[in-house]
């Protein structure tokens, strides 16, 4: 039997219900007030996202146990971020750009000492290290591009799937970070995105 409960002459027939949404427009209503309060409210949003974990729909299903997952979950629950836990975010925010600033730093300096490899058109011995498999789909089946590096960090680019690049000497499958040594023929020396490339072709096991 449902009861009813009349508040200021309203009469509530669903008291759990009525309550649930008055806490949910008092968040809402906080959210609303956050945003207007900081300028850098959406890159404070952002930072905290990251610790919210999110099922296959797009909604919310956990929080990270680290901090950025307790401020996710101080917000979503209050709609607000205290001002001790504001200035927190922005100073992790802060270092995350100093710590990215310094790799691109340092990047920038690999890259500038970055060299190609060998002569066009003639043979290479190298020993590399596979540091990244890119594949995808086409009309000719499965691609593969092989992103690797040499002592020196010269980036060695190679696309196909010979065995040098797929099998370690055991017959076991490569895979990212393992080190050896190839063969091949150097078909170009490119530059991508201001870095420079030797692209090999029909590498062979040194």
């Amino acid at each position: 039997m449902n009861q009813t409960k009349a508040i200021y002459g309203t009469v509530i027939e669903n008291e759990g219900a009525y309550y649930a949404a008055a806490k949910r427009n008092i968040i809402a209503n906080a959210k609303k007030t956050f945003l207007r309060t900081h300028e850098d409210a959406e890159a404070i949003l952002g930072a905290i996202d990251a610790g919210r974990v999110y099922d296959d729909y797009g909604s919310v299903k956990s929080y990270k146990e680290d901090f950025m997952g307790s401020m996710a979950r101080a917000f979503d629950t209050y709609g607000k971020l205290t001002p001790n836990q504001v200035a927190a975010v922005r100073k992790g925010i802060a270092a995350r750009a100093a710590r990215k600033a310094e790799w691109a730093d340092k990047q920038a300096v690999i890259n500038a000492n970055r060299q190609h490899l060998g002569t066009v058109g003639e043979k290479l011995t190298v020993t590399i290290t596979l540091k990244k498999v890119i594949s995808w789909s086409s009309q000719f089946g499965e691609q593969y591009l092989h992103i690797c590096e040499d002592a020196d960090q010269n980036v060695v680019i190679y696309k196909g799937n010979a065995r040098a690049f797929v099998n370690r000497e055991d017959g076991s499958y490569r895979d990212e970070g393992d080190t050896f040594t190839v063969t091949a023929t150097v078909a170009d020396h490119g530059v991508r995105e201001g870095v420079k490339q030797t692209i090999i072709a029909r590498p062979k096991a040194a």
